[in-house]
């Protein structure tokens, strides 16, 4: 049967409707259902090694290593902070300065990915994800021993160039992997790991940075990393796979299918696949989700992050590891109730939505929980006029436990439904949804402490809670007329058979 990746194809093939659209009178022999009788989405191959076919521990075990990366590439780019202070003392420069050995990690961290994406469609995951993280433990190691500022800059922007690829494609993995009634779940792990990751760095960044000097935090990152290495190079298999390109990793043994064999897909790069990133940001369904997230990441996320040690210093003369416990378990706590409440649900509502309509999981179900994000911008105005009234540390950790629920809910709801409206073209959804999180978020280290310092952080984080607000509106007319608007815009012509 041919590849079925759309959910309008599945709905045609599994009943036909009588004119009030109520009644189910066929459902078509050959489709393939879930345990609930639904027809699954994308539609797998009959070959054992499509991996929507692979067993489901198996599926846990590559979603496991695939998070512990993004974990850890976060976890070392919020190693940082936590020592913006000893780092500024020891280069002769100001806590501003410090910080821009994050932002531009950041900046080069969303740019790589547009360069790699046509190759990760090509040539797999694998590669990719191996070869990066090379670059990241070397990057890292150059980052340890550098003497100057202008060597530990440049050493951090190849540490972004390295740590990009878990960032960029890893929603793509997901999406190789799992069906669309239970991508929800698989995407708050993933979301999970990308937002937990900096706010569980200042913790141990801290501690390190007291006790055994800030280089250490690069050469632990190294280490970590190099273990990860390890695991992908000897068990991370590829997960690219091709509907109609059946023979591209059928009847392969367990050590070839781990090697580099060249093209997974027999096609060429040219310079159009280079566009298709670009050309996916003419899809409201994507722009406006992107343009969410960016505020998202970076007001209720990478601003504390990026301020946390000259507030906590200034309030309440903090060393390292308090300025990490105090930002790194309050964020973490508010992630982890955010997401209680996000993906699981979100399949749900989209699987019962589908029940009722035939088997069609319409992506615009997920978003009737955006209202969680709303958790963000509330978070933030408290936390900006505590550090305003110079009231307890208490009153800063209610504030960032309240606002990282909204982030955790907004991360996992756009990667969901990004990858549902376009799941084929996921690699490009992920590298853009990416793009936007890093280019927002490397603006912020020039801005949120002058506008802080200036005009009040009750003020300017107040600011900050109504641009994010603002970009949550149009989520609510996506919900409303998404659907129709991707009809009238089309889809994507571009890797349909994946």
């Amino acid at each position: 049967m041919a590849a079925l990746n759309d959910e309008k194809d599945v709905r045609i093939l599994h009943v036909e409707y009588s004119e009030d659209d109520s009644q189910t009178k066929h459902v078509h022999p050959d489709l393939k259902l879930d345990e609930h009788g639904l027809p699954l989405v994308p539609q797998p191959s009959d070959h054992k090694d499509d991996p929507l076919n692979w067993p489901r521990w198996y599926k846990y075990y590559v979603l496991s290593l695939l998070c512990l990366l993004a974990f850890i590439v976060q976890f070392g780019a919020g190693f940082v902070p936590a020592a913006f202070n000893p780092i500024a003392k020891e280069f002769k420069v100001t806590k501003q300065q410090a910080s821009y050995l994050t932002t531009t990690y950041t900046l080069f961290g969303g740019i790589t990915p547009l360069l790699i994406t046509p190759y990760v469609n090509l040539y797999g995951r694998r590669p990719a994800y191996i070869l990066l993280t090379v670059i990241a433990i070397a990057s890292n190691i150059g980052s340890a021993y550098a003497t100057t500022y202008g060597g530990e800059i440049v050493s951090r922007i190849f540490v972004g160039v390295g740590a990009s690829v878990a960032l960029a494609i890893g929603a793509a993995t997901i999406c190789d992997m799992f069906f669309q009634g239970e991508r929800g779940r698989f995407m708050g792990f993933y979301a999970l790991a990308i937002t937990n990751g900096p706010h569980f760095g200042p913790i141990a960044g801290g501690f390190v940075s007291l006790n055994l000097g800030w280089r250490w935090i690069f050469k632990l990152n190294a280490i970590m990393l190099s273990v990860v290495l390890v695991l992908f190079i000897f068990t991370f298999p590829e997960t690219l796979y091709s509907r109609e390109e059946f023979s591209n990793l059928e009847k392969h043994s367990y050590w070839s299918r781990i090697a580099f064999r060249g093209k997974v897909l027999d096609r060429k790069v040219s310079l159009k696949d280079f566009t298709y990133n670009f050309k996916m940001m003419k899809y409201w369904a994507m722009i406006v989700p992107c343009i969410y997230y960016a505020t998202t990441n970076t007001y209720g996320s990478i601003v504390f992050v990026l301020t946390a040690s000259s507030i906590t210093d200034d309030l309440y003369g903090f060393n390292t590891a308090q300025n990490g416990l105090l930002l790194g378990i309050p964020l973490t706590i508010g992630c982890l109730i955010g997401e209680s409440c996000t993906g699981w649900i979100s399949d749900l509502l989209i699987n019962r939505y589908a029940r009722r309509h035939g088997g069609y999981r319409k992506p615009e179900v997920r978003l009737q929980l955006a209202f969680l994000a709303l958790f963000l911008p509330a978070g933030l105005i408290i936390h900006g006029v505590c550090v305003q009234h110079r009231t307890p540390w208490i009153g800063l950790a209610v504030g960032m436990v309240v606002a990282s629920i909204g982030v955790q809910a907004g991360t996992t709801l756009t990667y969901a439904y990004c990858t549902d409206c376009y799941k084929p073209q996921a690699a490009e959804v992920s590298t853009m949804i990416n793009l936007c999180r890093q280019i927002y978020a490397f603006t912020i280290g020039f801005y949120a402490l002058p506008f802080g310092e200036t005009a009040g952080y009750g003020t300017a984080w107040g600011v900050l809670a109504a641009i994010n607000f603002v970009t949550w509106l149009p989520l609510l007319f996506l919900m409303w007329k998404g659907e129709d608007i991707r009809k009238r815009q089309g889809e994507p012509t571009w890797h349909k058979d994946l």
